[in-house]
C-alpha cells in the first residue's frame, strides 16, 4: 500500500552498518546548511554533512545505552532519532543527540512519533527525564510533546536545578560540560544577550529557518527559552512521569 510509514526502535548494538549509512545520508542531505562562521573557511553556505564513523562517534559511543528510533516510508529512511540513556544524582536522562527527518515529508508529526516510539524501549521505561541541545524550536517542541507538555508550560527552574549535574554524568563527550559551557539568564548572572537556556556548542550552522519558526513561536507567546544566538543551541530538559 502506498506511503505506509513504519516506526522502530533498535537497541544501539543491533544497528548495522547499513543503516547507520543510511542514517548518515539522511542527516547529510536534510539537516541544514552552515552559517557564516560555517565549520571551516569556504564552507558557510553548505550542507552540513556527517560521516557514518562521525555519526557512531557523537550518538552511538555508547551502543548498549543507545537506542536508535526509524521511521520508513514503503521502506524508505525519512526520519531517525538518537538518544542514549545514563543515571544521574537524582534520577535517569534520555538524551536525543539527534534528530532529522526528509525535508519531503516534514510538518506530518513523523518528528513527534518518532520520539513516542522510545517509549515503547525497555531503555525509557525508568526515565525520570528527557533532555535535547537544539537551534530549531520545533525540536523543542516536539521533546516537550513526550512529556504532554505544552511549549509554554516547560518548567525552566528544572532546567536549571538539573542541567549541570544531568551533564556532569553524560557518557558522550561533545556534551560533557568543559565541552559545552550553559549560558543564559538560568546560568549566568547579570545576563544581557536574552538567551534563556542554551548551550555554546560552537555548531555555527545557519539559523534562518530556526528563527523564522522562533518568531513565529514568540509571537504566540508559546516561547520560554529566550533567544537563539550563533554557535549555540537551546536547552531544554523535562521531567518525566514514570508510569507503573
Amino acid at each position: 500500500m502506498a506511503n505506509r510509514s513504519e516506526f522502530s526502535a533498535t537497541t544501539g548494538t543491533h544497528v548495522s552498518d547499513e543503516l547507520l549509512n543510511a542514517c548518515a545520508a539522511l542527516f547529510s542531505s536534510n539537516y541544514g546548511i552552515w552559517g557564516k562562521s560555517g565549520f571551516s573557511p569556504g564552507t558557510a553556505g553548505k550542507r552540513v554533512k556527517m560521516s557514518a564513523a562521525r555519526l557512531r562517534e557523537q550518538s552511538l559511543s555508547v551502543p548498549d545505552q543507545t537506542v536508535l528510533a526509524t521511521c520508513k516510508i514503503d521502506d524508505k529512511l525519512v526520519g531517525h532519532a538518537f538518544a542514549t540513556v545514563w543515571s544521574y544524582d537524582g534520577g535517569k536522562v534520555a538524551w536525543i543527540t539527534q534528530l532529522v527527518v526528509d525535508q519531503s515529508v516534514r510538518r506530518r508529526y513523523i518528528a513527534t512519533q518518532l520520539l513516542q516510539a522510545f517509549k515503547l524501549h525497555e531503555l525509557f521505561r525508568d526515565i525520570t527525564a528527557i533532555g535535547l541541545a537544539s537551534s530549531h524550536p520545533a525540536s523543542v517542541n516536539v521533546l516537550a510533546k513526550y512529556s504532554h507538555v505544552r511549549l509554554e508550560n516547560i518548567d525552566i527552574q528544572f532546567i536549571a536545578l538539573n542541567a549541570a549535574k544531568i551533564l556532569k554524568d553524560t557518557p558522550i563527550n561533545y556534551l560533557k560540560p568543559e565541552n559545552v559551557p550553559l549560558r543564559g539568564s538560568l546560568f549566568e548572572n547579570d545576563c544581557a544577550s536574552g538567551a534563556i537556556s542554551s548551550a555554546f556548542t560552537q555548531f555555527y550552522v545557519d539559523h534562518a529557518e530556526p528563527l523564522e519558526a522562533l518568531h513565529e513561536f514568540m509571537a504566540s507567546g508559546r516561547w520560554c527559552l529566550g533567544e537563539l544566538l550563533e554557535g549555540h543551541e537551546f536547552l531544554v530538559i523535562v521531567p518525566v512521569v514514570v508510569d507503573y
